[in-house]
């Protein structure tokens, strides 16, 4: 059993136990529906279950729940619930430099004004941006963007079509300064789309925190990829591949002045199926 079949298996039977008497949710391909068990009805109250209950409320009361969610945000393997899930309760109780220090930035504090869900880029002009799935900046004016991966089978690619290139030659080819020469040309960025759009927005002052399961292989190669192979070696360090399992492995002893944070996060390893390690 591969990890994304491995991960179903175990969200289906957490739906059941643990989520009460709830119809199987629906999945449309072409003209046929499936019925699982890893997915929520896409009922407004039902899909808001996908956040886990300690701080569900607080979630939807607050400003950050005002985003545009994916159109899968109702299957329990969502990473954007997933991101929310483990990020919104640090948020909450200011104890987001945990993150911060995960990632190696111990002398810096976190502007919390400037925390936000699927933060847009600002480089593209025209057509859809490139969105993270989480975002900060420090009190040292550092940003920090997160993009969440959990059963995903890989990054993105983008068909080699007429928009694709124009996008490349008017957004993208001259925002590749910090990428390898190999890696900057237009086959390379397209076969390599998702990361390159990520990549890019790495300078000086900018991070971009990749954060996967040890267990997604494929995932965990292309971000190893990114960082060593893609990347200038001057920004290597800017470029944080970081496991679920390593980050939980790092606060958790950290949690002990927090009964609530320290609940919410044994909830999300039982929901995510995650074993931190150190």
């Amino acid at each position: 059993m591969n990890f994304k079949s491995e991960i179903i298996e175990h969200l289906s039977n957490y739906r059941i136990q643990k989520m009460g008497d709830l119809d199987k949710g629906i999945w449309k391909r072409k003209d046929k529906v499936y019925e699982f068990d890893h997915i929520l009805p896409k009922k407004k109250n039902t899909i808001k279950l996908n956040i886990l209950e300690r701080y569900r409320e607080s979630f939807y009361n607050s400003e950050l729940s005002k985003i545009s969610y994916h159109r899968f945000f109702h299957h329990l393997n969502s990473s954007q619930a997933m991101c929310i899930n483990f990020f919104f309760p640090l948020f909450k109780e200011k104890k987001l430099e945990l993150v911060l220090n995960a990632i190696g930035l111990n002398d810096d504090l976190v502007d919390y004004k400037t925390v936000c869900f699927e933060k847009e880029s600002n480089f593209e002009k025209e057509g859809r941006p490139t969105s993270f799935d989480f975002y900060f900046q420090t009190v040292k004016g550092k940003n920090i963007y997160f993009e969440i991966k959990y059963t995903e089978y890989a990054f993105g690619k983008a068909k080699k079509d007429k928009n694709h290139i124009e996008k490349y030659n008017s957004e993208y080819s001259n925002k590749c300064s910090n990428i390898n020469e190999q890696y900057s040309n237009l086959d390379s960025f397209l076969n390599n789309y998702q990361l390159m759009r990520n990549l890019i927005h790495i300078s000086e002052n900018s991070f971009v925190v990749l954060l996967h399961s040890k267990e997604n292989k494929r995932i965990s190669k292309e971000s190893n990829f990114a960082r060593l192979e893609v990347i200038k070696r001057k920004f290597q360090e800017h470029v944080v591949d970081l496991t679920w399992e390593k980050l939980l492995g790092m606060i958790d002893s950290k949690l002990a002045d927090s009964d609530n944070l320290r609940g919410q996060m044994i909830d999300f390893k039982d929901k995510y199926k995650i074993k931190p390690s150190r």
